[in-house]
């Protein structure tokens, strides 16, 4: 019985990890396509996902459509949904340092990893979640 238990958690440790990205750092000096003019929510995903993951991506849009739909309207913040398991994304992956599942927001040279507030938050707190991203995208565009 012991050994089965070690087992499932052995598995779960072992799902999560795969799926959590990494990213360099919290701020990264890279110049965004965009040269500083706006935000990018860059959603980076692998071509397996959990339920977190694909929470993470639902409650993006989720922000970006409700509660961000006035930066949207103004140009001062876009989304984008990455597979880093495709090679047409390779040299995007490789500049932000990332694989798997990631959540950035860029402007600029200024780099701002949401993955683990993301993580913990997409599929529990949603409305925790959804609240964070605006307020941090917010926060990019003011300054």
């Amino acid at each position: 019985m012991k050994a089965l238990r070690y087992l499932l958690l052995f598995t779960a440790n072992l799902t999560i990890a795969s799926c959590q990205g990494k990213v360099n750092s919290q701020a990264n000096d890279s110049s965004d396509k965009n040269s500083g003019s706006r935000v990018t929510i860059y959603y980076f995903h692998g071509e397996h996902r959990c339920p977190t993951c694909l929470a993470i991506e639902k409650e993006t849009k989720t922000t970006f459509e409700v509660n961000l739909s006035k930066e949207a309207e103004a140009r001062t913040v876009e989304f984008e949904v990455i597979n880093a398991d495709e090679a047409k994304n390779k040299a995007l992956c490789e500049k932000y340092g990332v694989y798997g599942s990631t959540l950035l927001l860029v402007k600029g040279n200024k780099t701002v990893n949401l993955t683990n507030m993301a993580f913990s938050n997409a599929r529990r707190n949603p409305d925790q979640f959804r609240e964070e991203l605006a307020k941090e995208v917010k926060k990019l565009i003011k300054g």
